[in-house]
């Protein structure tokens, strides 16, 4: 009875070693905390959309960021019809890139995103601006045709096909391995009413 007791006392504790071991690699996930698609038809006219994540940076990562080696965080969207008699029909398919980077030289990280650059002295500082994505114009077209029938979603991920490629064959998957899942986004007021908007 004893030797039970402590056989199951023994696999408990192996659990929750296992466990432990197992969520930092569920905390380097990506998690999309807010996103929503406004209409503006006013110029600059279009469809924009603001997203906001978290996440960290595993120590490997940061590593090699610090060894002057640049990330890519990709953010992409999809728009789809929704059909109740086929699949889902594409709309809106589109697709941004933001480019981390570090310089040793000058001890200054970078965020390069939709043509524009900017240098920060933290590390923590280029996240927080990296991590919240305002007002990304998808198209210059402010009208979603049957919108009321539409759905869409966003993803953010680190595009790791974008490392070197001798790293490519040697990171490890898990610490790598930083995406979210696709996350549906709010569509603003403006969006399902982009004329009635423009009267106002």
């Amino acid at each position: 009875m004893r030797t039970t007791a402590r056989r199951l006392i023994g696999f408990l504790l192996a659990l929750f070693v296992g466990l432990g071991c197992v969520a930092p690699a569920w905390a380097e996930d990506i998690t999309v905390m807010s996103s929503k698609l406004t209409s503006r038809v006013s110029p600059p006219e279009g469809l924009y959309l603001s997203v906001n994540v978290e996440f960290d940076l595993p120590r490997s990562v940061q590593d090699a960021l610090n060894r002057g080696i640049p990330l890519y965080f990709v953010t992409e969207f999809a728009i789809q019809q929704q059909r109740w008699y086929w699949v889902n029909k594409p709309v809106i398919e589109a697709s941004l890139m933001s480019r981390l980077s570090y310089s040793p030289l000058t001890r200054q990280y970078r965020l390069s995103r939709g043509g524009l650059s900017q240098s920060f002295d933290s590390l923590s500082e280029t996240l927080s601006i990296l991590k919240s994505l305002k007002n990304w114009r998808i198209t210059d077209n402010p009208v979603i045709e049957n919108a009321e029938d539409c759905v869409a979603e966003v993803r953010v991920r680190l595009d790791t096909e974008q490392l070197p490629l001798p790293m490519q064959v040697t990171i490890g998957e898990n610490d790598w391995d930083l995406s979210s899942d696709w996350h549906s986004v709010t569509f603003d007021d403006s969006v399902k009413h982009p004329k009635e908007e423009k009267e106002q």
